[in-house]
């Protein structure tokens, strides 16, 4: 951290409160909506999946409003739209409404990330991006590991505490971002770099180019298999196959070797990531998946399960930072934020994995989901080697 500069650390700092926030209310607010409103499981799976799906869109629209405003101002209203949306849950009891302040929420926290990996290209060096991306996701797990048990204890005195808290702390990060500033806080849109004239160019412009194309569809299977490995698939095929009981006593195990291992690895590991290996980088990140799942397959004991879950981590600790400087690598200076807004939709493979994994685990031997979520993995190499492939005039290599 010493060796960023003081604007780069107070925004890493900001990162670190704003998913406290998150992380405080957000694995209380099922059981809340549950109990205040008395809706049902499919309700609620409608308001929960409607909400990411609307923002995992509307990151496109936020990247290129990364690309036309002050990143740093779109970072104070992420800040505000998350309060306000947490206080909003709280205080309403119409379906609509909570549903609007819940995708409220889910586009703050989408804006936050794209304005904030725009932010960190437009003040680093591009071999400093990558060591920076992997601090952020190293303190984005601390603060996910620590929230949950500030909120336990806010939701043991009022059911409505976390959100409030959630709002608090969504406030606290304002403020660090408002003293995150350097000279060309505007970005470094390079002077004679030319601004999309509308919304709609912006749109055509990432269609047309077929290397994000390739990267993010890579990016879908990605995630695919890792997005909610641990909340998704792995806990649906541990209460088929052990009970609830048994996925009661085996899952705290997961989530605790899943957390150490990036807290532990992702800044050693993700510093050591860059151009112009990239691929050869994904690449073993996936055979780390692969490794992972059929360990998983495979599994009999909490010791094999949390041997199983190291090898998976390790792939995440690989390829997500490779993916973000995948996307860096071919992004224009002028275009930034609406490439990673684009990089976003891979959010799609996270939504869709319980859902077919459900299918599958009711439907086929357990196996079968273990093999399907193999072959994603190693379909999603094609797309990463066509979209790593150099383009004329473009001068890394591809492997």
């Amino acid at each position: 951290m010493k060796s960023y500069p003081p604007a780069v650390r107070r925004l890493l700092l900001s990162t670190v409160v704003f998913v406290m926030g998150r992380s405080v209310g957000m694995p209380y607010l099922a059981i809340y909506l549950t109990e205040r409103m008395q809706v049902s499981a499919q309700t609620l799976g409608w308001l929960l999946g409607g909400s990411v799906f609307f923002a995992t869109v509307f990151g496109l629209y936020a990247g290129y409003l990364a690309d036309q405003f002050s990143k740093r101002k779109l970072l104070l209203a992420a800040c505000a739209m998350m309060a306000l949306a947490c206080v909003g849950v709280t205080v309403t009891t119409q379906l609509v409404l909570v549903f609007a302040a819940l995708c409220c929420v889910e586009a703050a926290v989408t804006m936050q990330k794209i304005a904030l990996k725009a932010l960190l290209a437009d003040w680093l060096a591009p071999t400093e991006r990558a060591k920076a991306f992997s601090m952020n996701y190293t303190l984005t797990n601390v603060a996910f590991s620590l929230g949950p048990v500030v909120g336990a204890w806010a939701f043991g005195m009022e059911h409505a505490a976390p959100l409030w808290l959630s709002a608090g702390f969504a406030l606290m990060a304002s403020q660090v971002v408002t003293h995150s500033t350097v000279k060309a806080d505007a970005g470094s849109q390079g002077g004679s770099a030319p601004v999309p004239s509308s919304f709609k160019d912006t749109l055509r412009d990432l269609r047309n180019d077929h290397q994000l194309v390739w990267l993010t569809l890579g990016g879908v299977l990605a995630a695919f298999v890792f997005g909610r490995f641990v909340t998704g698939y792995l806990s649906q095929y541990l209460i088929q196959t052990q009970g609830i009981e048994g996925a009661a006593h085996t899952m705290p195990a997961i989530l605790l070797t899943n957390a150490l291992v990036v807290i532990l690895l992702q800044y050693p590991v993700g510093r050591k990531i860059a151009p112009p290996h990239l691929f050869r980088w994904v690449a073993a990140g996936v055979a780390f998946y692969v490794l992972g799942l059929w360990g998983f397959m495979h599994a009999n004991s909490v010791l094999t399960w949390v041997l199983a879950t190291a090898a998976f981590t390790v792939g995440e600790v690989i390829t997500i930072p490779t993916d973000y400087l995948f996307v860096d690598r071919i992004a224009p200076a002028h275009k930034r934020g609406s490439y990673y807004g684009a990089q976003g939709l891979s959010l799609f493979g996270a939504s869709l994995s319980p859902v077919v994994c459900g299918y599958l685990l009711a439907s086929y031997p357990p196996a079968v989901m273990f093999w399907v979520l193999i072959a994603a993995a190693v379909a999603s190499l094609w797309f990463y080697y066509q979209g790593a492939r150099p383009q004329p005039g473009q001068v890394f290599a591809a492997v």
